[in-house]
């Protein structure tokens, strides 16, 4: 069973239990049409009809594989052969749920399911090809480290008006550059909650997204900013009467909640700061080895030393410097005082230094 994953995507086959997911997903929500070459037509396939076809690839594994993000099917990542005598081949990514659109998650999938085709295959480029109705794909290519190679304008028709034909390439030797930076990135930040990201306000009762006034903490936009335009960033709260819709809508009271991939607290855990299993079932959500993900949060005891014990590195945010009897937090025996230190520890941890 192939299983390949950067950062909180999953490529997978997929199983027979995909395939009425898969398909519900594709025809319910067919937003996806208007973007992948809509100009060729299309016509819905019956469930039948789309077992036989695409989904058998999807089972084989070899030319296509299912992505997955917080263990949900959403998505696929494909293949093609342009001409394979002279192999040239192309690569293409569909994320079928369109209120996930706009997380990065095809470009995640793309990370990895290039890097497998370079391992796999006997090529020496790969190409994807969209078109300039699709600009989320062309950043896509981009952010991907991909060249343009080409641009054909105005041969493209739809709708009365007319698009180009843009392709991208990516070479053996120039992607083997690109892995040293994904590899660095290939990581996912937890932050706690209260009197890390936002005030804590023991004076206001009741759940946080209904105060009279909330803050965020000095610094926190920056921090959230420069961190998730690299790596997935997720609440791991120990909040237990508030629920996702709740977290989010307080922060979206602060202007944070644009840069949280999602809020991890006692409503979809089961299970609070206080139980040992807290940051393992976390890390069983995101489908990933603990050492991949990164804990920050204000409370050495309930925050930074179980997440260590449960083998993820942590940072201590510690504005009031408090001690620690307990050691260091990824060797910062203070901790940081503020959370702009924490940005220019993590963000040189996350970009590749070349030397002269």
């Amino acid at each position: 069973m192939i299983k390949l994953s950067f950062q909180d995507v999953i490529l997978r086959q997929a199983t027979d239990a995909d395939l009425p997911v898969i398909y519900d997903l594709m025809t319910v929500d067919e937003n996806w049409t208007q973007l992948n070459g809509p100009y060729f037509g299309y016509e819905r396939p019956t469930q039948a009809q789309f077992a036989e076809s695409y989904f058998s690839r999807l089972k084989q594994g070899e030319d296509a594989l299912v992505i997955e993000y917080l263990g949900r099917a959403i998505g696929t990542v494909s293949y093609y052969w342009e001409d394979k005598a002279t192999r040239w081949l192309e690569v293409g990514v569909l994320v079928y749920d369109s209120t996930l659109w706009g997380r990065s998650i095809g470009k995640k999938a793309l990370v990895s399911w290039i890097s497998h085709l370079f391992s796999m295959l006997d090529i020496e480029r790969i190409g994807l090809t969209t078109w300039s109705g699709n600009p989320r794909m062309m950043r896509c290519a981009e952010k991907l480290g991909m060249q343009q190679e080409a641009r054909l304008r105005k041969v493209r028709y739809y709708r009365g008006e007319y698009y180009d034909s843009v392709k991208y390439g990516v070479l053996r030797e120039e992607w083997k550059e690109l892995e040293v930076q994904w590899r660095l990135q290939n990581h996912i930040y937890l932050f706690d909650w209260g009197d890390t990201l936002m005030f804590d306000d023991p004076s206001q009762q009741g759940k946080m997204c209904d105060w009279t006034e909330v803050r965020a903490i000095e610094g926190a936009a920056d921090l959230l900013k420069g961190l998730s335009a690299l790596c997935p960033v997720y609440v791991a709260t120990n909040a237990q009467d508030s629920a996702e819709r709740d977290i989010h809508k307080a922060f979206e009271r602060v202007g944070l909640a644009q840069y949280l991939s999602g809020y991890f607290c006692y409503s979809n855990l089961g299970v609070t700061k206080d139980d040992a299993e807290f940051f393992p079932t976390i890390a069983s959500m995101l489908n990933v080895s603990p050492e991949r993900l990164v804990m920050t949060g204000d409370q050495h005891q309930r925050d930074i030393e179980p997440a260590l014990q449960a083998g993820l590195r942590a940072n201590w945010f510690n504005a009031r410097a408090l001690s620690s009897e307990n050691g260091s937090a990824d060797k910062n025996e203070n901790g940081f005082a503020r959370l702009e230190e924490i940005l220019q520890a993590e963000q040189s941890r996350l970009s590749v230094v070349t030397s002269s």
